[in-house]
């Protein structure tokens, strides 16, 4: 689990800024653990720490969320790689969501765009979020 989120966050042991602009490190974290934000200041961490910060956010951060939907390994995979990267708060909100817990998984593919940063469309968002679908509905 997680492999979409490590193969398209990358990794990287000093903070940096997204194409949002904000403060991130590791593999896409915006807050350590204790819920403190990145700053550009922080040190590097390591890949273990990294690891960690990503399997407590899906942990407690996500998994809670979809608990109660009916999916496959690799719907979890690809739903936790698109929540993570935009967030509980936007997909909460979302058509996609909406339709995924309606069943109507018409209307979710057509939903499940998000290939924005910053206001700008971004290739790797293209190809993150193909991947994704493919990986969520190719089994249905």
């Amino acid at each position: 689990m997680n492999y979409l989120i490590k193969k398209y966050e990358g990794f990287s042991s000093k903070p940096y800024l997204c194409p949002a602009g904000v403060p991130t490190i590791g593999y896409g974290s915006t807050h350590y653990s204790d819920g403190t934000k990145v700053t550009m200041n922080d040190k590097p961490i390591t890949k273990e720490t990294a690891d960690a910060l990503l399997l407590n956010y899906v942990l407690n951060e996500i998994n809670p969320h979809i608990r109660d939907l009916t999916l496959t390994d690799n719907q979890k995979e690809a739903i936790t790689s698109l929540i993570y990267n935009i967030g509980w708060p936007a997909f909460s909100k979302s058509k996609c969501y909406k339709a995924i817990k309606a069943g109507d998984m018409c209307t979710a593919y057509v939903e499940w765009e998000w290939i924005k940063g910053g206001g700008k469309v971004l290739p790797g968002l293209i190809k993150r979020r193909a991947e994704e679908k493919y990986m969520f509905f190719c089994e249905i």
